[in-house]
């Protein structure tokens, strides 16, 4: 979810004046120790929470950008801006009518300014410099009520968080349980049961999918009258033995942590509709993991939030290239004269750069996203129509699977432009690296229909159980009034797309006597111009008709292990 897609902060600690732009569902922000990185997900906390850190006030002589400024007669103020984009099933309930038409969604930028001396801090609307009424900050107020934002320290104990939210997950539990009709006593404490184990189910496929020897999860529920007052927590079964959450490591607890806090939020959107968003806000969430484990947190944390109609965004601190590979955008933060500083780019070129700096080790682009397949494809523009296609096709695929081109420079680190024979020269020149690959999560290279004849050519490099697939697309399944005029993806369009083409240059495209559709080659690089336009703006279920079965069959085979 994209609630938040802007983020303003001027005068506060390490940040005189900085903005983070186009904020994505799972946002990271990347730095050096001491870049003042954590002071984005402060300055967060402070504008919905009011407190810089849990159970700490702003205090603008101590938090105010460079404090030997403050002492200086000019007026200072901390002031965070941001700026909302309602997505459409966020909700105004019965009763806020009036907040709706003061915010006027779906897009508002809501600011709030702190100075000396002042008993409480000032509410701005859309970058006007008057600050609102008393009582349009109550209205203010109430929309931010409709929000549950989560500031989760660096270094927090998880199991500590789960017990804090003992309650909020009593009462899921509860209401869940509410819904059955359960016969004598002892069926109460079997419905209590039997209702826990199908609400920790997601949980316990994580864990089935991350711990080694890894038996079972429950909910540690009572089973009897003397236990109805009872502490929640988590029973976890290795080997045959039952083990206390609070005996797991960090790296269990921190999963068990999200989990539940996810399960809790996800609840609240139910619970009478009053709350419509979650916001997490999370400092370096993979530490004390190992490898494995940060790309278990980064994957999770990037599908809970780019699920269909999802209602939580997550942004976070880190220094890991796991949680950057797996986030929808990241930032770099660096410290410099003015202030920390952000910018931001392609995930690709961030990765780089963070391994420029020191930020994060360099990782092979082939072993990156380990727990996703990694599918290659000849150009930039098969791997758009592709992720388009998916996004039509499966939507719940799209940020399980990753698509890339040897075209990006961090995929090839060469100067080739992309074509299959700069694509299988990379394929040879990297076998090794791909068997290092996990076999759940392979790569899978796709071919153009017209490339048949070089598939033998590279299977001779990988065995049948390596981590590689080769999918071809079938010419036999092409739009039959395409000829081999139209070369790859390109033979697989609908008629509805090659007729657009002609009605924005009817000189490009003719059709000869049989209705086939012919084709001055010369022209075609401008077809392909037109064509990855539309395909980029416009591309629908329909045009879909030649292609669906293979790239359902990509899918597929991406997937059939995972």
């Amino acid at each position: 979810m994209e609630l938040i897609s802007k983020i303003r902060m001027l005068g506060f600690r390490s940040i005189k004046d900085d903005a983070l732009s186009d904020i994505k569902s799972f946002t990271s922000l990347a730095g050096l120790n001491n870049s003042g990185k954590s002071n984005y997900l402060r300055a967060l906390n402070l504008f919905f929470n009011g407190e810089v850190e849990p159970s700490t006030r702003v205090d603008i002589s101590n938090d105010y950008y460079r404090p030997d400024l403050y002492k200086k007669r000019k007026k200072k103020e901390i002031k965070i801006e941001v700026t909302f984009n309602l997505p459409p099933h966020f909700k105004f309930h019965t009763g806020l009518e009036e907040v709706r038409a003061l915010l006027n969604p779906p897009s508002f930028t809501i600011a709030k300014g702190w100075g000396r001396g002042e008993s409480s801090h000032r509410i701005y609307l859309n970058y006007d410099n008057s600050p609102l009424t008393l009582e349009q900050q109550q209205k203010v107020e109430q929309f931010l009520s409709l929000i549950s934002f989560r500031y989760i320290p660096n270094r927090v104990l998880p199991i500590e968080i789960i017990k804090k939210e003992h309650q909020a997950l009593r009462d899921v539990l509860i209401r869940r349980v509410s819904k059955k009709k359960p016969q004598g006593s002892q069926g109460v404490f079997q419905n209590i049961a039997d209702t826990s184990k199908r609400l920790i189910v997601a949980l316990h496929k994580h864990l089935e999918d991350t711990i080694p020897n890894f038996d079972d999860i429950r909910l540690a529920t009572p089973t009897s009258f003397a236990d109805m007052i009872f502490a929640f927590g988590y029973k976890l079964k290795e080997q045959g033995f039952e083990i206390d959450d609070s005996m797991q490591g960090s790296g269990i607890q921190s999963f068990l942590m999200f989990d539940t806090l996810y399960l809790i939020d996800k609840d609240y959107f139910q619970k009478f509709g009053w709350k419509q968003a979650a916001i997490w806000a999370i400092e370096e969430p993979e530490s004390s993991l190992h490898c494995s484990l940060e790309a278990s947190i980064a994957s999770f944390l990037n599908q809970i939030t780019n699920e269909p109609n999802s209602r939580l965004q997550v942004i976070l601190t880190t220094h890991s290239e796991m949680i950057i590979q797996y986030s929808d955008k990241c930032f770099i933060i660096e410290k410099t004269k003015i202030g920390s500083k952000s910018s931001t780019g392609d995930i690709s070129q961030i990765l780089e750069n963070a391994s420029k700096l020191g930020v994060s080790p360099w990782s092979h682009p082939l072993l990156q996203f380990p727990l996703s397949p990694l599918i290659l494809v000849e150009g930039k523009r098969d791997a758009l129509f592709l992720n388009k296609a998916i996004e039509l096709l499966n939507p719940k695929v799209l940020n399980r699977v990753k698509v890339n081109y040897l075209e990006k420079v961090s995929l090839a680190n060469t100067t080739e432009t992309g074509g299959v024979d700069a694509l299988i020269k990379y394929i040879k020149n990297n076998v090794k690296v791909i068997k290092n690959r996990s076999k759940r999560y392979p790569v899978v290279l796709v071919l153009d229909w017209d490339a048949k004849n070089r598939e033998s050519e590279i299977k001779r490099y990988f065995a049948a159980d390596d981590p590689f697939k080769i999918c071809i697309w079938p010419e036999e399944q092409a739009n039959p009034r395409l000829g081999n005029q139209f070369r790859g993806t390109e033979r697989f369009l609908s008629d509805r797309i090659i007729e657009e083409v002609k009605h924005r240059d009817g000189r490009l495209i003719f059709e000869n006597r049989e209705r086939n559709y012919t084709i001055n080659l010369r022209d075609y690089e401008q077809i392909k111009q037109f064509v990855t336009v539309i395909i980029e703006s416009d591309l629908q279920i329909d045009d879909l008709v030649y292609a669906k079965d293979f790239i359902n069959n990509i899918i597929q085979i991406a997937q059939q292990n995972s």
